[in-house]
């Protein structure tokens, strides 16, 4: 009996070794054909802390270009495809409240009204209080985008990309849990959602290989970083800004100032609602529409040669139809770049 029982354990290491090494060669396999780890490489610029942000900062003069990034992320995830934008201006970039470089373990409060005052107080430090700014945002965001540069006197545009401009929380769950399991499991307030962030501010470093071990769809250092958060920080994000009413009163507002807001969805990202962007430019004079042709909530990652032409141009003019003005109800039939390959989903 002793025999067989050690025959029985010693044929479990080659099952076992088979087994990894699969594993191993599926993550190579979507690690290799990712859009967005072809496609990103680390930004340039140097990095200074602003206000309570640690903020990226490249070239200099007018205009000046803030990009604003997703729930979990960092500013990281706009790579060096994105650092024309500074060719030409100043482009800042920062880790947002609670996020990446910015995390802050101490502190409870990461509302929208604390984001925005930490914005404030970048630019105060930077000396861009005063400044025309073009505000652009991805997912969270892009929503942060809209309430912000509703906020601010000199906003020159605002370009808002994956937008999960959701009118009910139900809306945010069910689309949400389009991205897949581990967005159903983690995205929301959940029991598991708790725990997994209990355990990451635990073993922090742990958690970051095995961020890198689930997610082969992204470069290895954004995988990383989307583990540096707080529980507080990331309920401050789904709840109070994901999922926190009035971003259409912040469009209304902007749209009162006659300040042009693009809004840029992928073909196949789940997170915006169907149609919304193209109902909302409709409704809107100042808001205009354009898609993606393939993409999906990857696409500043993994496409930012078709990104940074939609932020660099001037604004879009309001057009004229029947005696009033109007937003053109839909772009993306005009101008479409050539086709690129391959999609994959990121966080919010």
């Amino acid at each position: 009996m002793g025999r067989a029982r050690g025959t029985s354990t010693g044929n479990t290491w080659p099952a076992t070794a088979a087994g990894g090494g699969a594993a191993a060669a599926i993550w190579l396999l979507r690690h290799g054909t990712s859009p967005a780890v072809k496609a990103w490489n680390p930004p340039a610029g140097h990095r200074l802390p602003a206000g309570p942000l640690s903020v990226r900062e490249l070239g200099s003069g007018s205009p000046a270009t803030v990009l604003l990034h997703g729930l979990t992320g960092s500013g990281d995830w706009f790579g060096a495809g994105f650092d024309p934008l500074a060719d030409h201006g100043r482009l800042v970039v920062p880790d947002l409240l609670g996020f990446g470089r910015s995390m802050d373990l101490a502190r409870q409060d990461f509302s929208l009204d604390a984001h925005v005052a930490a914005l404030d107080e970048m630019l105060d430090d930077l000396g861009l209080a005063e400044e025309p700014l073009t505000v652009v945002g991805h997912s969270m965001g892009a929503v942060l985008a809209l309430h912000w540069a509703s906020r601010r006197p000199n906003t020159a545009r605002v370009v808002a990309l994956c937008a999960p401009l959701y009118r009910s929380r139900d809306e945010a769950a069910r689309h949400i849990a389009r991205m897949g399991l581990l967005e159903k499991l983690f995205a929301l307030e959940t029991p598991t959602a708790r725990l997994t962030c209990a355990f990451m501010c635990e073993y922090r470093g742990l958690a970051q290989w095995i961020s890198v071990a689930v997610s082969p769809q992204w470069p290895v250092p954004l995988a990383r970083q989307g583990v540096l958060h707080s529980w507080e920080s990331y309920l401050g994000g789904m709840n109070g800004i994901i999922q926190r009413p009035g971003w259409e009163e912040a469009l209304q507002a902007l749209d009162g100032k006659e300040v042009p807001v693009l809004l840029v969805n992928g073909a196949n990202d789940p997170v915006p609602v169907r149609g919304r962007a193209e109902e909302l430019a409709d409704r809107f004079a100042s808001v205009h529409s354009i898609e993606h042709p393939v993409a999906g909530h990857d696409l500043p990652a993994s496409y930012p040669a078709w990104c940074t032409p939609l932020i660099r141009q001037g604004p879009v003019r309001r057009r004229v139809t029947a005696g009033r003005t109007r937003g053109s109800r839909r772009d993306r039939e005009r101008s479409r770049p050539p086709r690129p390959q391959g999609s994959s989903q990121a966080p919010s």
